[in-house]
């Protein structure tokens, strides 16, 4: 699994001009190889070897390739956990290919992506959680992103499995007891104990599982689906969202067959909108594809914003007031915004208890009145929802595990509320608190750290 040469990458872009690059170098030879290539420019310096960690010196590389500068990282106290330079040379392709090259022709081998990060998860210098997390900041792209997969850079997630498997081993050991002591006095209270430590651990992970629902939003973007009747200025919204015309607007009705997406940032938040065609019974062959990609598309999203025209009489309000109701039933944790369009024109009269419903506004999409409220109130659900949950679950590894984790426990409080013997409960929480290991990587194969690893770049 890991090789015990000298690796080397480049760990700045490989793209255009820069004022510097970075190359960096692991292994236990790499500070003797670069004493081979490098010069220091104060001549009383004689050894690279010989300096301090983490100290920086000034030199030339051999060849008169580049004035370069270079950092040394004594083992342990390194990102690898193994002896690390790092050489800053000037930002030229020529330059750094040519440092590469020598570096090559002096035993040192290209590093494959994410080699540096696995090897400083075999050192022990970080768990899979945190190399996860790694990976997932370099390529965050906003500050939801960011501040979720710092925290997790910081052991956030696995601090937390520390705490469950802390609950978990406290658990096995009053069930061992149990099987060792069932004929003392102490079984009462210990069982209580057990059925506590069992809900206990239930709870915390079915959380964690539920946390991946905004998780994955947060990572991948939050999908919101805009749906309604024909001509109730769904596209008109959609354009006005995205400051754009994306969405052709007509009056005839049935324009929009197929679906439009637009992404935006908000407060630090991707949203991604999805114009979509008009909800209504048809017999043409076109529209009706249209129309199931819409419901798809609403199985997909995590909100759903549901427009109608604010002239809406009494009978037509019955008919919106039970397709939210019935979206509402049919989706429970999806987040329902519900826009009365064309408050400009018309005065709504809410007949059947519509201004009711939580996320309730009325709007004009085509003046754009009170758009900037209706998407201010929807950031807010998700800041709110960010600051509520502590820790978020963002990788579908670390949620089927924690899922699978989850499965095996309600296993194991079926046996006990049975009054099974204490090994039919035990069995299943072992099996449990694997599915834990396996998402810090204290149980794992190498199928499952190649597939991790090769998704860095390389020079991390």
């Amino acid at each position: 699994m890991l090789d015990n040469d000298t690796i080397a990458a480049l760990a700045t872009s490989p793209y255009g001009y820069s004022a510097i690059s970075i190359i960096r170098i692991s292994g236990y030879n790499s500070i003797y190889i670069i004493e081979n290539i490098f010069h220091f420019l104060n001549k009383k310096k004689k050894r690279l070897i010989n300096q301090s960690t983490h100290t920086i010196h000034l030199g030339y590389i051999k060849g008169e390739i580049d004035k370069v500068m270079i950092s040394i990282f004594k083992s342990p106290h390194s990102y690898t956990g193994e002896n690390m330079i790092e050489i800053y040379c000037h930002g030229s392709q020529y330059i750094y290919q040519r440092i590469l090259r020598l570096l090559v022709s002096n035993g040192i081998r290209i590093a494959r992506p994410g080699e540096f990060t696995l090897r400083a998860f075999i050192n022990k210098k970080l768990d899979l959680t945190q190399a996860e997390a790694i990976s997932d900041l370099i390529k965050s792209e906003n500050e939801s992103c960011h501040n979720i997969f710092f925290q997790q850079v910081k052991g956030s997630l696995n601090k937390e499995i520390k705490k469950l498997k802390k609950k978990f081993l406290n658990l096995v050991s009053l069930l061992e007891l149990e099987l060792d002591f069932s004929e003392d006095n102490l079984i009462c209270d210990n069982k209580k104990k057990i059925y506590y430590y069992l809900n206990e651990i239930k709870n915390k992970l079915k959380y964690l599982v539920e946390s991946f629902s905004l998780g994955n939003a947060i990572k991948n973007g939050v999908n919101v689906v805009i749906i309604g009747n024909p001509n109730v200025g769904k596209s008109s919204f959609f354009n006005k969202v995205l400051k754009e015309d994306r969405s052709i607007v007509s009056p005839i009705k049935g324009t929009t067959r197929d679906f439009l997406e637009g992404t935006i940032n908000i407060k630090g938040i991707l949203f991604r909108f999805i114009d979509t065609a008009g909800l209504r019974k048809s017999d043409d062959p076109i529209e009706i594809i249209g129309i199931k990609k819409t419901m798809d598309k609403i199985d997909e999203s995590h909100v759903i914003f549901y427009l109608f025209n604010a002239c809406v009489k009494n009978t037509e309000q019955k008919i919106i007031f039970n397709e939210i109701r019935d979206f509402n039933m049919k989706y429970p944790k999806k987040i329902i915004f519900v826009l009365a369009n064309k408050k400009d024109i018309y005065s709504f009269k809410d007949f059947c208890g519509i201004s009711s419903i939580p996320y309730f506004f009325k709007i004009s999409a085509i003046n754009h009145i009170d758009i900037e409220k209706v998407i201010h109130v929807l950031s807010t659900v998700f800041i709110n929802r960010i600051k509520k949950n502590k820790i978020i679950v963002t990788q579908i590894r670390h949620y089927e595990s924690f899922h699978n984790s989850l499965k095996e426990i309600l296993l194991s409080i079926n046996n006990f509320n049975k009054g099974l013997s204490e090994d039919f409960i035990i069995i299943h929480i072992k099996n449990a608190m694997n599915f834990l290991y396996e998402i810090t990587g204290e149980v794992t194969n190498e199928d499952i750290l190649n597939n991790i690893f090769s998704k860095f770049c390389i020079g991390k």
